[in-house]
């Protein structure tokens, strides 16, 4: 595979960004490897390889590449106007129809990330309850907001009991005052969550959870849990907050949708802004109210120069109209064939993977049996997993599919049939080549 273009592209990136990049979420060199264009499901780099696409840009690019209606959306409003002081059509176009899909959202207020997202919901809360501290599940993402980093990829070393975990800080020189607000419960134990919420309930402002996290290879969380965490926050008066940025494309409906509970706030982000950069926070009309600026004294300020800008709400109207039931269908219909195409290989070659996930979600495992929670997940993973996938990684990429670096994988409607034919088979020609190398390993 050439990349001579990719590698004088990160020596010149090298000189004028601190580790040749500026998202390190993406980092798999050196070298980098630089993106030129992208067209349906496949990206193009500055070499010529041609990949198939299956992060998406972490999940934003769900019509893959070239989507004609967003594209038409934003030129239509590029030359309208790029954005203004005042608020635009499109910002309350987005907003309806987000509000008709997910049951939790009667009113929406737009930011520009799902790290914002979570910052305003966590700040909503806090405003709506007179309280500071915000519960969270052990390791759980919620973006780069140091209090919710608390307890994110935490180890055998710091993670604390089983029944009460610890919350370690994420960032070298977090405050440990901040560390103090943060509350870590065992996902899927409600036993031990509730009996940790009940402990810190007349302090607690908001119980913030991914019903279905990335960082568990999109296991969801059981229905009767969800459904203990909203009978707790209910009866304790503790906002709610599902962070739906990533499997808020778990169906038309959203995760919540989907599994059947109902959070007071949601974090949104990725699929409703066609690409662009975007985050919302929707929630219940008396959830929303803290942000009422109308409705007396105002408890929650909110703004941005870039909140609600009309080109994301212009390219996140046309992205979502595309979303239709039936777009969600063919998406999950794919994301089974794959892995089930993933499983095949897995057992013809003697490979102790899995391929899990549910609906467009895909995460590659170094183990056999889902993980209910992160301790499971890292434990099963073993200490060498980061090693191993790298390598996986490496050769998914020489053999033309792009996946992130951690083994996750999602699907676009851009791909056909086809696509996840070869795609299939395309990883089956990496996965010998990693089998092989495993047993020449051993």
């Amino acid at each position: 595979m050439a990349n001579d273009r990719s590698r004088a592209l990160f020596d010149r990136a090298s000189a004028v960004q601190p580790g040749g990049n500026t998202r390190h979420m993406i980092v798999f060199g050196p070298p980098m490897l630089y993106a030129s264009h992208g067209e349906g499901c496949r990206v193009t780099d500055v070499d010529g390889n041609v990949y198939i696409d299956w992060v998406n840009n972490f999940s934003t690019l769900i019509h893959g590449y070239g989507h004609r209606p967003t594209i038409e959306a934003v030129k239509a409003q590029a030359e309208r106007m790029l954005c203004c002081i005042l608020p635009a059509e499109p910002e309350v176009e987005l907003a309806e129809r987000i509000c008709a899909r997910w049951p939790g959202a009667d009113q929406v207020r737009f930011m520009n990330s799902g790290t914002e997202a979570i910052m305003v919901a966590v700040k909503g809360a806090r405003a709506l309850t007179g309280r500071s501290k915000v519960a969270k599940s052990e390791g759980g993402y919620h973006g780069q907001y140091d209090l919710v980093e608390a307890s994110f990829l935490p180890t055998a070393e710091t993670w604390g009991p089983a029944d009460h975990p610890a919350a370690p800080p994420f960032g070298r020189g977090t405050p440990q005052s901040l560390l103090d607000e943060a509350v870590i419960f065992p996902f899927n134990d409600s036993a031990a969550t509730l009996a940790i919420l009940e402990e810190q309930a007349e302090s607690l402002a908001a119980v913030v959870i991914d019903p279905i996290p990335a960082r568990l290879g999109f296991s969801p969380a059981d229905p009767a849990y969800l459904a203990a965490l909203r009978e707790f926050c209910t009866r304790r008066g503790v906002v709610l907050i599902f962070d739906e940025v990533f499997c808020g494309r778990a169906g038309y409906n959203g995760a919540q949708g989907r599994l059947g509970v109902t959070p007071d706030m949601t974090a949104l982000g990725k699929i409703i802004g066609g690409g662009l950069p975007i985050g919302a926070v929707a929630g219940t009309r008396a959830a929303m109210a803290v942000f009422d600026n109308l409705a007396g004294p105002l408890k929650m300020s909110h703004s941005g120069t870039f909140t609600g800008n009309p080109m994301t709400m212009a390219a996140g109207c046309a992205a979502l109209d595309a979303l239709t039931p039936e777009a969600f269908a063919q998406l999950e219909r794919q994301g089974d064939a794959l892995r089930a195409g993933l499983t095949a290989h897995f057992d013809a070659l003697g490979l102790a993977m899995r391929a899990n996930g549910l609906a467009s979600m895909t995460s590659l495992q170094f183990f056999r049996e889902p993980a209910r929670n992160y301790r499971e997940f890292h434990v099963r993973s073993g200490t060498d997993y980061l090693a191993r996938m790298k390598q996986l990684h490496g050769l998914m990429l020489e053999a033309g599919v792009l996946m992130a670096t951690r083994g996750l994988m999602v699907g676009s409607t851009a791909m056909t049939d086809a696509d996840i034919a070869e795609t299939v088979d395309r990883a089956g020609q990496a996965l010998a080549r990693f089998a092989e190398a495993e047993r020449i390993a051993a």
